[in-house]
């Protein structure tokens, strides 16, 4: 048999690695369809266009944005099955935005036991601490232990495991012993007696560190969702809350921007709203008024959002005065797509910069009152304007509450439609 030449012998060294590489290619095509379809819950299978067509049509497809955007969620879940930010150190650890996007998607699953849940429950079942906390590994940069232990709370229990009873209990354990009260040095004439904060460390010196309105909305639903009973906790809540609503009964001398109080003989107006924190007071976004010579904060549209549901969520029946005035006030107040109260064209652009929050809330809270009109398609329209072409959300015009983060910002849309799509087949 004659001998081959270099040139036949290149010829089928190329052949050779072209077939190589072209069923090397076939395998890799195989293995990510594979890997496509081992989950059950539909959503790896949506194709996001270069522009969705719900955002071509006339037609709106509402379930369409809904979809692209959980589907854009579970592409950006890590090998570890969980969360993290590429934007912001204090996230990157993963478990609030986990616990965030956990239950934004559970609350819209066809399937919420489905096989890639399992994982994402059993990845926050390792996270939980010795005292029920998540979010306290690193002392010095703490990932929001308050609200992430909530979150994870909230999906533990949706997901109906009876061995998670144990763990149930010491996260709610954990969550009880954070409240400011008699218990952690904060007496009942403290203005933030019955409220909660981030969790973990407390500064030195009796401060109470940060606490606010939002956080305690969060603790009390998760509280509540576990089957946590204890009328103290529920009766102290109400406590703080009353002096965030500046409520009439109230007998607190009211926090003012200079750190003062205000005289009880120059109570602020009783408008129903709430505002944010009375220790933060830099953070209080719907910024100042004056009444009597006395300045107040103002109230605006997701503090009082956040403290209907607070409220609801100690057992307040929707009948009580309290809520009636601060659903009054959302309905004097009725800009879906705005915070309202909260200043325009300030330099610190807080109206701008918690957009999508208040889609979220606000679509909670309505959804929680039985709210008429056309706030569900007024949302979902507004969110579909705002969706990016690969499916998720991103803040464009604000970053101080962290809403330029395409995961929270997109957790944050999914909450909202699913709380808008309520009563509606889901995915």
């Amino acid at each position: 048999m004659p001998a081959l030449s270099s040139d036949v012998k290149k010829a089928i060294r190329f052949e050779t690695g072209c077939f190589v590489v072209f069923i090397s290619a076939i395998i890799a095509i195989a293995y990510v369809v594979a890997m496509q379809w081992r989950y059950d819950d539909g959503y790896d299978h949506y194709k996001v266009s270069e522009t969705p067509d719900w955002q071509k049509s006339d037609s709106v497809s509402y379930d369409g944005v809904r979809t692209a955007a959980c589907a854009w969620l579970w592409s950006r879940l890590g090998e570890d099955r969980a969360w993290h930010s590429d934007n912001y150190a204090q996230l990157r650890g993963g478990k609030s935005l986990t616990s965030l996007s956990l239950l934004a998607l559970m609350d819209v699953a066809r399937d919420p036991l489905s096989l890639r849940f399992r994982e994402v429950l059993t990845q926050l079942r390792t996270w939980v601490a010795a005292d029920g906390s998540l979010g306290n590994d690193d002392p010095e940069l703490p990932e929001y232990p308050n609200y992430a232990t909530s979150l994870a709370l909230q999906c533990l229990v949706l997901a109906r495991d009876p061995q998670d009873k144990p763990l149930i209990a010491r996260m709610t354990k954990y969550l009880v012993d954070q409240q400011y009260c008699e218990a952690t040095g904060f007496g009942p004439e403290h203005v933030c007696y019955g409220g909660w904060g981030f969790g973990g460390r407390r500064p030195v010196g009796g401060s109470p560190g940060h606490m606010d309105i939002g956080h305690t909305r969060h603790v009390l639903q998760a509280l509540r969702a576990a089957g946590h009973d204890d009328p103290q906790t529920y009766a102290r809540a109400e406590r703080f809350l009353r002096l965030l609503q500046k409520h009439p009964s109230e007998t607190r001398e009211q926090p003012q921007p200079d750190g003062s109080r205000t005289p009880l003989n120059a109570k602020p107006p009783y408008d129903g709203g709430f505002y944010f924190s009375p220790i933060v007071l830099a953070a209080n976004k719907g910024g100042t008024l004056e009444h009597a010579g006395q300045k107040y904060f103002a109230s605006y549209a997701t503090c009082t959002c956040d403290g209907i549901l607070a409220l609801l969520a100690c057992g307040v029946p929707q009948t009580d005065e309290r809520i009636k005035a601060a659903s009054q006030w959302l309905n004097d107040h009725p800009n879906i797509h705005e915070p309202e109260g909260v200043p325009k064209n300030t330099s610190e652009n807080w109206r701008d910069s918690i957009q999508f929050y208040h889609y979220a809330v606000r679509a909670e809270c309505y959804r929680a009152l039985n709210w008429s009109g056309t706030w569900e398609s007024d949302l979902k329209n507004g969110l579909r304007m705002e969706q990016r072409a690969d499916g998720s959300f991103v803040n464009r015009r604000g970053f101080l509450m962290k809403e330029d983060d395409p995961l929270l910002c997109t957790a944050l849309a999914v909450l909202a439609l699913s709380y808008a799509d309520r009563g509606t087949t889901t995915h």
